[in-house]
């Protein structure tokens, strides 16, 4: 990786860096003109992300112990703190929105990580706490969790339907920079122009990591990365 071509053949990314020839993605399928082909290949996403998975088992794994590790100890915190007292349920309170925050950037860590992956790049667990664009995905996440609760008053659909349109948008917050309502926007364009194939997706995601007990978390985000590059027409490392 360099910010300059060191040679033929090295090739700029959508991060703006240059790779050498060995990493140069495998280009989206053309349909007749030259246009990328449409739809999304359920299949195609998830043996990629199988693939991937396996190829980084040692990194992923790590990435995955450590949100884990993560989440036990703000859980151990919370419940150490009672709430007999004033000061104790405002430091519960506290305590509380931290956990969230800290969700948040491990959320936004794990979908940098899929993308580097696309990429060509080796994830590592240090993307889990790097603060590129932070900012905006935290402020985009809040505002999907809004609309997420007031789609719960809809008999829980309306819920569903924010979670399926807005599926992608924390990859484009962490992958373009787009701000946090710019992001909503597009992965409600990317989803309703290619519903079905992303309902189906979402679907088999959900049931995968339901029937793993989340052992397929990490397979089905990097397949994530694939749906969502491969829809908007960008090259996926092979």
């Amino acid at each position: 990786m360099s910010d300059t071509p060191q040679g033929p053949g090295w090739w700029q990314a959508s991060d703006g860096k240059f790779y050498p020839p060995e990493q140069a993605p495998a280009e989206r399928p053309q349909a007749p003109g030259g246009v990328p082909a449409s739809g999304v290949d359920i299949g195609a996403a998830i043996t990629y992300g199988w693939n991937k998975f396996v190829q980084y088992i040692g990194q992923i794994i790590i990435i995955l112990l450590v949100i884990l590790g993560v989440n036990i100890v703000v859980q151990i915190v919370a419940n150490s703190i009672g709430r007999n007292s004033l000061g104790s349920t405002i430091a519960g309170f506290v305590i509380s929105i931290l956990g969230i925050l800290i969700s948040y950037i491990l959320a936004a860590g794990i979908i940098r990580a899929a993308l580097a992956v696309t990429r060509g790049e080796e994830p590592s667990a240090s993307m889990l706490f790097q603060t590129d664009h932070l900012a905006s995905y935290v402020i985009a996440s809040i505002l999907v969790s809004l609309l997420t609760f007031v789609g719960l008053f809809v008999f829980c659909i309306g819920a569903i339907v924010v979670a399926i349109f807005t599926f992608f948008y924390g990859f484009y917050v962490i992958d373009r920079g787009d701000a946090p309502v710019e992001s909503i926007q597009n992965s409600f364009s990317l989803v309703k122009n290619n519903f079905g194939g992303v309902l189906g997706f979402v679907i088999i995601a959900v049931v995968l990591n339901l029937v793993t007990c989340g052992l397929a978390y990490g397979v089905t985000y990097i397949a994530g990365a694939y749906v969502y590059r491969t829809l908007n027409g960008e090259p996926v490392a092979a």
